[in-house]
């Protein structure tokens, strides 16, 4: 019979019945599915728990890096590695060879670890990941073990077999074709000579010898050897003596061939003899590497999320046991840091067991990898031990009773636990009288309390539930009933104990009613009363709940304001910011052409004397400068009423108590009253002031309906400088055409473009480009300190 914790995750203080009880073997086969080397099912295997914060660490984050690999672009796909134990181990042994098919698995194992370095140094921006990983791993296979893997692939064919076209066997291969040929063309011309005592016209071949068919009456008409005669004894097969001679060549030739075939196997042998030792170093990173590559694919596959290691304390968001597959329902439990057990109550098939074996299982998975298949904020206490009194501990060998095997393992538990231990304790005080199992329970567990770090406990006990209520560092959790279905729903809910539902159970299994009714007249008043309570607990649970789903959803409508709010002043900074670069822009268009008018002004007044013709020309100048200046002034006042239009508010919206923005830091405000047909008092913070209309806006908007203008381009953000040195013409202009149309999309009106120096190609074709395309109102060369003749600036 198997034993059902062999070769399974062990550390000393974690006991081997927990652990199976547990169902940690099967999670462990789960995670040594995705093992692609025998390597790394024997590294699963032996992969001890720890209690250390810095291993643990460790481990986690070299899954996580693995996580970030897995995901990246790029990433190699890994084949299986083949098994080469057996290779090592013939290889150990001078006297013994490698064949051709292992030879050809041990260079396909050095390609497959080739790979899995590259999945491992796929390295992040950061460069975390290449740290983490570089544990596992070394940066290069030892360039040995390389060119073994090359040479062997040279030699060997797919199936382990000499190449056909390898130099030391192409001069042997034809010479056994030419002895072939030569024997071919004896046995025909012999058979044409005696055709009269040969059965057939055509030569036989037997043991790799040719031999000729003659009547068995004709025999002594041929002089040489019978290798074998025919089942009806009328054929006799012989080999002239010239045939004899023959074929011990072919022979021959042919076993040279094998001896030379022998010697290449050899040399190979040798080779891989030679680098023996940095195969073994390499199967033992592969081991390790493949462990954590399954351990990171399993988490990948089961939605995992690694555990908060800084918080200490049992915190399981929505668990998903592994083991239930499609049918698993999420477990949430958070416990304070004070509390030191709780006792699970609930109907019977509630899901109070599997719930505490999600936990004990999560915290093994905790102390093994540190990732957990939960959702992020998941934390759990280190244990040095966890401790299961799960089950049915009836045995009949050794006369126990179901009571007696469970006081048995309890015991052992008691003796053994540390104040750093889990326990978990099912039905505990069952399979006895129910008063004398409520007090022994309830005495384990106050003993638990003293001696353990975490106790978990399933009771349908009610002196359980009330110890519960009365001690500050336990507390009452229950397996929530739906009232409707009279079915458990398999949801936690803590601070309530639960009723075991004992009646509906019965109601559900159409017991009589007869037999039903009579059952609570027995359970009396009192008990009833109690249920009553706990009913009425409940109901006012779900009330809350509700409520605060309402509060939650009240609370992500109100953050959703102020999103469309905080965009809404966004938008308003991004088109006054629009507005200036837009001004500045025909400003400096403006300026560049006065600029240039100037200039020749000077250059007329230079030449010549001063006369009324020169002197109007200076006075229009001066003329357009005064109205260019105005018209600006009167475009600025514009767009800053636009500005000011856009969120301004009507007088007559402003009443006492309405909240409202104040002034340019826009801070929150309440009217106190109005002091004047424009003017108002604002209490703002603790301060008082009055402020006028138009210092102010509504705090919250009036439901108006609201038109929304939205446009998509494809057309990519485009650069404030565009480099196309390096580029051919055609690719520059491309990538030029591209910069003008999104410069347009985003309202962009100039940017330069470095073409460099060079033959002049790239300037040349890019300033008849400007020239003519439609869109551009002015191209120039940067200033000498920017680049001269080798950069342009653009103009839209």
């Amino acid at each position: 019979m198997n034993d059902p914790t062999r070769g399974m995750p062990v550390m000393k203080e974690m006991n081997h019945k927990s652990i199976e009880e547990l169902g940690f073997p099967q999670v462990v086969q789960q995670i040594q599915k995705f093992c692609l080397s025998e390597e790394g099912v024997s590294f699963l295997q032996a992969m001890e728990f720890t209690s250390e914060h810095a291993d643990l660490f460790e481990r986690q984050q070299r899954i996580g890096a693995l996580l970030q690999v897995l995901d990246a672009p790029g990433a190699p796909q890994l084949s299986s590695f083949p098994s080469v134990q057996a290779s090592v181990e013939i290889l150990s042994i001078p006297t013994q060879q490698l064949e051709g098919g292992m030879l050809i698995e041990l260079a396909a194992y050095i390609d497959a670890a080739e790979d899995m370095r590259r999945l491992l140094y796929l390295c992040t921006e950061d460069g975390k990941t290449f740290l983490v990983l570089h544990q596992l791993m070394e940066e290069h296979i030892h360039a040995a073990l390389i060119d073994l893997g090359g040479h062997i692939h040279a030699v060997l064919d797919e199936s382990g077999q000499v190449r056909e076209s390898h130099p030391a066997l192409s001069s042997l291969r034809k010479q056994v074709e030419s002895l072939k040929g030569e024997r071919a063309r004896f046995c025909g011309q012999f058979i044409t000579k005696h055709r009269d005592a040969m059965q057939a016209d055509q030569e036989a071949l037997r043991d790799g010898r040719l031999v000729l068919p003659v009547r068995s009456d004709r025999r002594s008409f041929v002089q040489g050897f019978i290798s074998s005669t025919s089942s009806s004894g009328n054929t006799v097969f012989m080999e002239p003596y010239a045939l004899v001679e023959l074929n011990n060549s072919v022979v021959i030739a042919q076993n040279q061939i094998l001896i030379e075939i022998a010697k290449i196997l050899k040399q190979l042998n040798d080779e891989a003899r030679s680098v023996l030792k940095l195969l073994i170093r390499l199967s033992e990173q592969i081991g390790q590497s493949d462990a954590y590559y399954a351990l990171a694919r399993w988490a990948q596959q089961y939605d995992c999320s690694a555990s908060d290691l800084q918080v200490q304390r049992c915190n399981l968001v929505k668990a998903t046991h592994p083991l239930l597959g499609k049918k698993a329902i999420p477990i949430s439990i958070s416990l304070d840091e004070q509390i030191k057990a709780v006792v699970i109550s609930g109907p019977n098939a509630g899901g109070k067991t599997v719930t505490m074996k999600t936990v004990g299982l999560f915290a093994l998975l905790n102390q093994f990898c540190g990732y957990l298949p939960a959702q992020e904020g998941s934390s759990l206490p280190l244990f040095d031990a966890i401790f299961t009194d799960i089950g049915d501990e009836q045995s009949i060998e050794e006369q126990l009773s179901t009571f007696s095997g469970h006081m048995k393992q309890v015991g052992y538990i008691v003796r053994t636990m540390t104040n750093r231990s889990l326990v978990i304790l099912d039905e505990l005080g069952s399979g006895t009288d129910p008063v004398e199992g409520s007090a022994i329970a309830r005495a384990i567990l106050e003993y638990c309390l003293k001696h353990a770090e975490l106790t978990l406990i399933t009771s349908h006990h009610g002196v359980l539930k009330q110890f519960a209520y009365a001690k500050q560092e336990v507390i009452n959790a229950s397996m929530e009933f739906n009232e409707q279905s009279h079915l458990p729903t398999f949801r936690v809910i803590q601070g309530l104990p639960g009723e075991s539902h004992a009646l509906d159970t019965a109601r559900l299994m159409k017991v009589p009613k007869e037999v039903v009714d009579r059952a609570k007249q027995y359970l009396g008043s009192e008990a009833v009363q109690i249920g009553s309570i706990i009913k009425d607990l409940e109901s006012k649970r779900r009330a809350l709940e509700q409520e605060e789903k309402a509060m939650h959803d009240r609370y992500l409508s109100l953050q959703q304001e102020v999103k469309r709010q905080q965009l809404k002043e966004l938008q308003l900074k991004q088109r006054e910011h629009a507005l200036r670069d837009e001004q500045n822009t025909a400003l400096f268009r403006f300026m560049r052409e006065k600029r240039k008018e100037l200039e020749n002004l000077v250059s007329d007044l230079k030449q010549g004397e001063l006369d009324a013709t020169k002197t109007k020309q200076v006075k229009t100048y001066i003329k357009s400068l005064e109205t260019k200046v105005e018209e600006e002034q009167t475009q600025l006042e514009a767009q800053q009423e636009a500005l000011e239009q856009f969120e301004r508010v009507d007088p007559k919206q402003l009443a006492v108590g309405t909240e409202v923005l104040c002034g340019s830091a826009r801070r929150l405000g309440t009217i106190l009253k109005q002091e004047g047909r424009q003017r108002f008092l604002v209490q703002v913070g603790s301060m008082r002031m009055t402020l006028k209309a138009d210092q102010m806006t509504l705090a919250k908007k009036q439901d108006e309906p609201t038109v929304v203008v939205m446009y998509h381009s494809s057309a990519p953000e485009p650069k404030i400088c565009l480099d196309v040195r390096g580029r051919t013409l055609e690719e520059a202009l491309k990538a030029l055409d591209e910069q003008i149309e999104s410069a347009l999309v985003h309202g962009m009106s100039t940017f330069s473009i470095i073409h460099g120096y060079g033959d002049g190609i790239l300037s040349k074709g890019i300033g008849e480009y400007l020239k003519h395309h439609q869109r551009v109102q002015d191209y120039r060369f940067a200033l000498p300190e920017d680049g001269g003749m080798g950069k342009t600036y653009v103009m839209l």
